[in-house]
C-alpha cells in the first residue's frame, strides 16, 4: 500500500524515493544530456576557428578524437558502475560533472591538437562516471510498472536539454561575434557556459539526489567480485545480451546525431560558398527537429513500451530507428526541406531506442549488482559509440552521410538479433 500512494502522476516510485528526489532526476538528465551533446556540437567550430584543420580530414580528426574518448570510457564504465554500487551513486555522479566542468574550462584554451586529446580524455573520464550513474538511476527509482514511462519522461527532458543546446548555445558564438568579440573569444567564453552548466548539475547531485531503495547501504562485495556477477548475469539471461547489443547501437545512434550533424552542416555550407556560421544555422535547424521529435514521441512511446512485452518494444523502436537513419543516410542536400520528414523519423527513432534498451535492461538486471549490471550497459554504449565515430569519421571524409548510414545497418542488426531472440524465448515458453 505504500508504494501505490509513493508516485508522481503515472510514476510509481521504489519505497524511499521520495518526490523531490524523483523530480530532481529529469532536469539532471536534461543538463548531463546538454553538456555531452553541447561539447560535440561546438568540436568543429574549435577545429576551425581555434585550430585551423583543414576541413577535408576534419571527419578523420573528429573520428579520432571520439574513438580514443569512447575508449576511455568503454574501459572505465563497468569501474563506475561497480564503484556506484560499492561507493555510492552520489559521489560518483557528482565527481564525474566537474571533471567535465573542468574539461569545458580548459577546450577552448587548447593551442595545438594533441590538447584536444588531453582534453577530451579528462572530459571522457566525467563522461564515464556521470553517464553511467544516470543510468543506473533508471533502475533504481521507478517501480517495474512504470519503468518505460520513466525513460519516456527522461527521453522528453534530454529532448528539451538538445533542443535548448542547439537552438540557443550553439549559436552563442555567433552572438557574441556580434557584438564585438573576435572568433576565439566568442569560442572561449560560449564554451565556459557549459563549465557554468556542469557545475549546477553537480549541485543538483549533490542535495538532491539519492539512492534508491535497491542501494541504500554501498556494497561490501570487492570490485573484483562485481565484475564477475555482472558478466555472469549477461551470459545467464539473453535479454540482457540483447539490452547490452541494442544499448551499442543506441548510443551510437545518438553519437552519430551530436558528432557529425554540425560538421555535415558546416562543411557542406563551406563546400558551396557559404560561411561556417550559415552551416552552424542549419545545423541548429536540423538538430532541434531530432531532438522535438524525441521530445513529443518518447513519453507517448514509454506509455506503450509499458504495456507490451519488452522485447516486441526493442523490435518496434530498431525497425523504426532503421528507416530513419537509412534514409538520413540517402540526403544529398542537407539545406533542402526534404530533411525535415526524415530528421523526425529518424528523431522517433532514436528516444524509441534508448527507452527501450534501458527499459529492458531495467528489468532484468539482479537488483544486488544493478549498479555493475549498468555499468557494462553503458560499456556496450560506449562500444557503439566508437564504432559510430571511428568508422563513421572515416566514412565522413568520403561521403558525409556515411556515418548515417552505418548506423541504418547497425539497427538493422539489432532488429535481427531482437527477432531471434524473441523467437527462441517463444520457443521455449
Amino acid at each position: 500500500m505504500k508504494e501505490e500512494f509513493n508516485k508522481i502522476g503515472p510514476l510509481f516510485l521504489m519505497p524511499n524515493v521520495g518526490r523531490m528526489n524523483a523530480l530532481s532526476f529529469f532536469p539532471v538528465a536534461m543538463l548531463n544530456t546538454s553538456v555531452f551533446a553541447f561539447m560535440n556540437f561546438m568540436q568543429p567550430y574549435i577545429l576551425s576557428e581555434h585550430l585551423g584543420i583543414a576541413q577535408g580530414i576534419q571527419g578523420t580528426v573528429v573520428g579520432s578524437i571520439s574513438t580514443m574518448q569512447e575508449l576511455i570510457i568503454l574501459s572505465l564504465t563497468a569501474l563506475m558502475g561497480a564503484l556506484a554500487d560499492k561507493l555510492g551513486r552520489q559521489p560518483i555522479f557528482s565527481l564525474g560533472l566537474l571533471l567535465m566542468s573542468v574539461a569545458y574550462f580548459c577546450f577552448p584554451l587548447a593551442t595545438e591538437l594533441y590538447h584536444l586529446y588531453l582534453i577530451r580524455a579528462l572530459f571522457a573520464i566525467g563522461v564515464s562516471a556521470a553517464s553511467t550513474v544516470l543510468i543506473i538511476y533508471t533502475g533504481d527509482y521507478p517501480q517495474e510498472k512504470s519503468r518505460a514511462k520513466w525513460n519516456g519522461f527522461m527521453g522528453l527532458f534530454q529532448g528539451v536539454g538538445i533542443t535548448i543546446t542547439s537552438l540557443f548555445l550553439a549559436k552563442m558564438p555567433a552572438v557574441f561575434q556580434e557584438k564585438g568579440f573576435d572568433a576565439i573569444q566568442s569560442g572561449t567564453y560560449t564554451l565556459w557556459i557549459g563549465t557554468a552548466i556542469c557545475l549546477t548539475a553537480a549541485i543538483l547531485v549533490g542535495t538532491l539526489l539519492k539512492p534508491g531503495s535497491s542501494q541504500s547501504k554501498p556494497s561490501r562485495a570487492s570490485l573484483k567480485d562485481l565484475f564477475r556477477d555482472g558478466l555472469s548475469a549477461a551470459k545467464k539471461d539473453s535479454r540482457i545480451r540483447l539490452a547490452f547489443l541494442a544499448s551499442a547501437a543506441a548510443r551510437g545512434d545518438i553519437f552519430v546525431v551530436g558528432i557529425f550533424t554540425f560538421l555535415w552542416m558546416s562543411n557542406f555550407a563551406l563546400d558551396n560558398g557559404l560561411t561556417i556560421n550559415q552551416g552552424y544555422a542549419r545545423g541548429a535547424f536540423v538538430i532541434p527537429i531530432i531532438a522535438g521529435t524525441v521530445l513529443i514521441t518518447a513519453p507517448i512511446f514509454g506509455f506503450i513500451m509499458d504495456r507490451i512485452d519488452r522485447i516486441y518494444g526493442v523490435m518496434i523502436a530498431f525497425s523504426l530507428s532503421t528507416i530513419g537513419y537509412t534514409m538520413m543516410g540517402l540526403v544529398d542536400d542537407p539545406m533542402s526541406n526534404t530533411i525535415i520528414p526524415v530528421a523526425m523519423i529518424l528523431g522517433a527513432g532514436e528516444g524509441a531506442c534508448i527507452i527501450a534498451s534501458t527499459t529492458l535492461i531495467g528489468k532484468t538486471a539482479p537488483i544486488a549488482i544493478r549498479g555493475t549490471v549498468f555499468g557494462a550497459f553503458a560499456m556496450c554504449g560506449a562500444i557503439g559509440q566508437i564504432i559510430a565515430g571511428g568508422v563513421g569519421g572515416v566514412l565522413f571524409d568520403y561521403i558525409y552521410t556515411g556515418p548515417f548510414l552505418l548506423m541504418g545497418v547497425m539497427n538493422f542488426l539489432v532488429l535481427l538479433m531482437a527477432i531471434y531472440t524473441w523467437l527462441s524465448r517463444k520457443k521455449s515458453e
